[in-house]
């Protein structure tokens, strides 16, 4: 087909701008370039990103491939179009061309191939076959001739490289390509073809090496091809030649296709996931997420006996599960754990972002699962100033009560005991040093240092610190740094400076708080469902109403919000904020003005009405896929 066919095939849809859309840039691209490229090239020429750190990069390129079914991981980082078939092809039904070389070294351009052996393999069963010795133009190490038994006697007057190569691309065709350790293969065909021919091969790559490592971990000693034939018992065994080695691979690719039968990979596509030089691990658990909806929901991952590994949330659920095991997939040591003994995996649709965040939290909140440390409500230590008299800071344990001196509440007691130690160098309590307790970490040999104040400033200091309004003690905060750096009681080092960084990231976590605790919004979120919107109402840190609006209704519902909002009075500063309201507040930060309605303190529904409309007519316009209802999902059944 011309290069005018081909992008005649490429639907180029376009923003409201005019402009191409980002896959369909990259669909254009790579019919231009007639290969596949690497997530570094496709960042910088169709992303236009520069310094961006690889592992974002990955991701952002997963996005465009998942999203898009022209498009396919070829290898590992490598993406190219998608074959005919792709994703429903069955492995029976195709072909497969097994490939080996036979070169004088290891090193493109430096070595050069000597021998080129492939068969093709159809309806699981070897139909074909195709070897030529190839001049390589300069002689052969006397360690390879030892090796191969290929001499210059043998390679004088063969096809030189070009015409060789040309015959085995007229043989491969389209076929999904098969060598063991395939990468050393790929490396020297496309430096020869695109040497010889200014072309690449852009079919898929399978490599015999990576199936057997995942497949046979443990079960055998070594997965070198010799290991692997005796151990599969294969008619033809590999003897360093071209074509009986590429025999012997053919015989154990058929093995390994029984193999992942066995297990459901059954698709060329979720073959070559598993078998991509470089793919990950577990790819050929891709099929646990073909059923997945494109909805905002949460995921539940669980092993052979249904227990909860690790519970995640997504604004697409199919797309987020996927990228699990993609090429571009990098996992941390827990989820690692979980992709492990992953067996099935449930979820659960949720009308909008803020819905899944929240079912996330409570998901987090009641199964406890292993695999999860972001987001697992932990318990609380609490840094308490003790009554005026006696001046203390002390690190306790639980949930604040009202008027207990608490002061910050942090998730662990090392940060407790380590951002108290700050505290304690920055406001220097004399009875702090007077009445050493070993239990709680006080320091006896430390120095207060000369100061001109007393306790009871000291104190009223610290409570104006954590309070609503810390513009003034936060002035006073950077005097007394200063201080404490020049008296010797807060070290100029990476720990005396990692631990005030500790100490503001807490104080941001209090200051916030107050904020929340002030604050009345109606939060407007686009909905699954085309059309509609989810409105929230936020007062005092609670979510105090929820509805699900259109266009033609809306009004009746956020009027009823904004009449329980009214009706809602503030709470104590001291009573435990609600996590749910921190989620909440994360998630107006991120919606911004045009998500989210800042209300007064003197609320006026109509004046409301009227500033929340435009929010929810653009809510509504937003452009979500519709998804079939899911099954519902009871998180009591682990």
């Amino acid at each position: 087909m011309t290069l005018s066919g081909q992008l005649d095939l490429l639907p180029l849809a376009r923003h409201g701008d005019g402009e191409p859309m980002m896959s369909d840039r990259l669909c254009a691209l790579l019919v231009r370039r007639g290969r596949p490229l690497e997530v570094g090239q496709i960042v910088a020429q169709v992303l236009r990103l520069r310094g961006c750190p690889l592992a974002l990069q990955r991701r952002l390129v997963a996005e465009l491939v998942e999203a898009d079914a022209r498009l396919a991981w070829l290898g590992r980082d490598l993406v190219g179009l998608a074959p005919p078939r792709w994703a429903s092809q069955a492995v029976a039904d195709a072909a497969f061309c097994i490939v080996d070389l036979e070169t004088t070294g290891g090193s493109p351009g430096s070595s050069k191939i000597t021998e080129i052996g492939a068969v093709r393999v159809e309806g699981l069963r070897i139909t074909e076959r195709f070897a030529t010795l190839v001049d390589p133009e300069r002689p052969i190490p006397e360690t390879i001739t030892r090796l191969t038994g290929i001499s210059d006697a043998m390679v004088a007057g063969r096809p030189e490289i070009g015409a060789a190569l040309a015959d085995f691309v007229a043989f491969a065709r389209d076929d999904v390509l098969v060598a063991h350790n395939a990468p050393f293969d790929l490396r020297f065909l496309t430096y020869e073809r695109r040497r010889t021919a200014g072309r690449y091969f852009t079919q898929p790559w399978l490599d015999t090496l990576t199936l057997a490592r995942r497949l046979l971990a443990g079960s055998v000693p070594r997965h070198d091809l010799a290991t692997l034939a005796e151990w599969a018992d294969t008619i033809v065994r590999p003897e360093h030649r071209a074509l009986p080695d590429a025999e012997a691979t053919a015989e154990l690719l058929i093995r390994f296709f029984g193999m992942l039968a066995e297990r459901d990979v059954n698709t060329v596509e979720r073959v070559v996931a598993i078998g991509a030089p470089g793919g990950t691990r577990h790819s050929w658990k891709l099929a646990l997420a073909d059923d997945l909806p494109t909805a905002p929901g949460i995921y539940l991952m669980r092993n052979r006996r249904g227990e909860v590994l690790y519970v995640g949330k997504a604004r697409n659920l199919r797309r987020r599960v996927r990228s699990y095991f993609g090429p571009g997939g990098r996992h941390g040591r827990l989820i690692g754990r979980a992709l492990e003994q992953l067996e099935r995996i449930d979820y659960e649709c949720c009308a909008s972002e803020l819905d899944a965040l929240l079912a996330e939290h409570r998901a987090l909140r009641d199964l406890r699962p292993p695999c999860n440390r972001q987001g697992l409500p932990g318990p609380t230590w609490r840094i308490v100033l003790t009554s005026a008299d006696v001046p203390r800071l002390r690190v306790v344990r639980g949930y604040p009560v009202a008027r207990d001196g608490t002061l910050l509440c942090v998730t662990t007691e090392r940060r407790a005991r380590a951002v108290r130690e700050v505290l304690l160098a920055l406001y220097p309590l004399e009875s702090a040093h007077r009445l050493p307790h070993p239990d709680f970490g006080d320091a006896p040999g430390r120095s207060p240092g000369a100061t001109s104040d007393d306790d009871p400033t000291r104190v009223h200091e610290l409570q104006a610190l954590v309070g609503p309004r810390p513009a003034v003690p936060l002035g006073l905060l950077a005097a007394r740094y200063a201080d404490a750096v020049s008296a010797g009681r807060l070290g100029v080092d990476d720990a005396g400076r990692s631990g005030f960084e500790a100490l503001l990231r807490e104080l941001r976590v209090a200051w916030r708080a107050h904020t929340i605790r002030q604050r009345r919004a109606l939060l407007v979120e686009p909905a699954a469902a085309p059309g509609m919107a989810v409105v929230f109402g936020i007062a005092y840190g609670e979510i105090v109403g929820r509805a699900e609006v259109d266009l033609a209704t809306w009004a009746v519902s956020v009027d009823r919000i904004l009449r329980v909002m009214a009706a809602t009075r503030a709470v104590p500063a001291t009573s435990p904020l609600d996590p749910e309201a921190l989620i909440a507040e994360a998630r107006m930060r991120d919606r911004g003005p045009g998500g989210t309605l800042e209300l007064g303190p003197e609320l006026d529904i109509g004046a409301a009405l009227a500033a929340v409309a435009g929010r929810i007519e653009r809510a509504c316009a937003e452009r979500r896929v519709a998804t079939p209802p899911a099954p519902e999902l009871t998180l009591l059944d682990a």
